[in-house]
């Protein structure tokens, strides 16, 4: 999960510096981390929130934004059949990257620790990036004027590398 993590710690510093430049301070980066744990969702809420959209817009976009997560549960549903208790935090825990590393059939370890510990490790990873952009955004003052559309551009540019890459 090494590769996962130094992304993860890099958006997420990004989204904790946005989030602190619009007045909300670590403990919101944590929580939000800990409990959305949706990158682009969670970019997306800086403004929904800051912004007092509706509930039901907030639905509606986060539909829109994570949908492609139902093809990916939908994959998955063999692979996390017999996991018992940890199958609520598996499902949850099912981003982009995470179900890329499980999405295979050949674990280096016992099946059920290899996709716990990969989920929970990448999660934990997005919360101390978060986290840490919290802390930076605190101590050093940023303009964050443009960090929107970057994040826009960045998982736009990720979808259609994807899109040509798929057969």
């Amino acid at each position: 999960t090494l590769p996962v993590m130094t992304g993860y710690i890099a958006l997420g510093i990004g989204f904790g510096i946005l989030l602190y430049s619009k007045g909300y301070g670590i403990l919101w980066s944590i929580l939000m981390a800990t409990f959305i744990y949706a990158g682009s969702m969670q970019y997306a809420a800086v403004n929904l929130i800051t912004g007092g959209a509706s509930l039901i817009t907030t639905a509606l976009t986060t539909l829109f934004v994570n949908a492609r997560h139902l093809f990916y549960g939908i994959s998955m549903l063999d692979k996390y059949k017999d996991t018992g208790a940890k199958k609520p935090y598996l499902i949850f825990a099912l981003t982009d990257e995470t179900y890329s590393l499980l999405c295979g059939d050949d674990y280096p370890i016992n099946k059920d620790k290899y996709q716990f510990f990969v989920s929970l490790f990448n999660h934990i990873y997005w919360i101390i990036g978060c986290a840490l952009g919290s802390i930076i955004g605190l101590a050093i003052p940023f303009n964050t004027a443009g960090i929107d559309f970057c994040m826009t551009a960045l998982f736009v540019t990720i979808f259609i590398e994807q899109w040509l890459s798929t057969k």
